[in-house]
């Protein structure tokens, strides 16, 4: 589950979307400095998912000692969250991932997942030039073993293991910081 990326959660000092509570059955939010919502409001986004946009009084947030932690604009704080049920499962996803047995889990699929781009570069994984399964499975297990000699090669010859690639949008986000 991606982490909320919004720039309050980002500075490290800021109110999340986390830091608000949610009462569900007074359909009411309660910002960390203790205001309650003024509008609760279910809709849509642009993709077509349901979602409740939440909005506190501007009166409430003009005058909020906490106002630069919370918004950067002159209007007051709103928040974007889905429906109950997958708000739930989304905090409960990352709550999950913070844990050591995750992180553990994860490891192995990081592996699973160079040994797929390693198959598709060396030997076009995505790709069979075979029609049937009998010739395609054959072809996996080429590439498989293909795989296995690369990886023994590379062992004997004590090359370092390759570097996790940083996706450009995020470098340009370390440059600017």
């Amino acid at each position: 589950m991606r982490e909320d990326n919004s720039w309050q959660t980002r500075v490290a000092a800021g109110f999340g979307v986390a830091c608000f509570a949610i009462d569900w059955e007074a359909e009411q939010a309660t910002c960390p400095m203790g205001k309650t919502s003024a509008i609760w409001k279910p809709t849509t986004d642009n993709r077509g998912i349901h979602v409740i946009n939440i909005r506190f009084a501007h009166s409430d947030c003009v005058a909020c000692p906490q106002r630069a932690h919370c918004v950067s604009s002159s209007r007051s704080r709103a928040l974007t969250i889905r429906e109950r049920p997958a708000y739930e499962a989304a905090v409960a996803a990352r709550q999950r991932q913070t844990t050591e047995v995750f992180k553990q889990s994860y490891a192995k699929r990081a592996g699973i997942e160079g040994t797929l781009s390693q198959g598709v570069r060396l030997g076009d994984l995505r790709r069979t030039r075979y029609i049937g399964l009998p010739k395609t499975r054959l072809l996996h297990l080429l590439i498989a073993t293909a795989l296995n000699l690369a990886r023994i090669a590379a062992w004997l010859a004590e090359a370092p293991l390759a570097q996790t690639r940083t996706p450009p949008f995020v470098a340009l986000g370390k440059a600017a910081a």
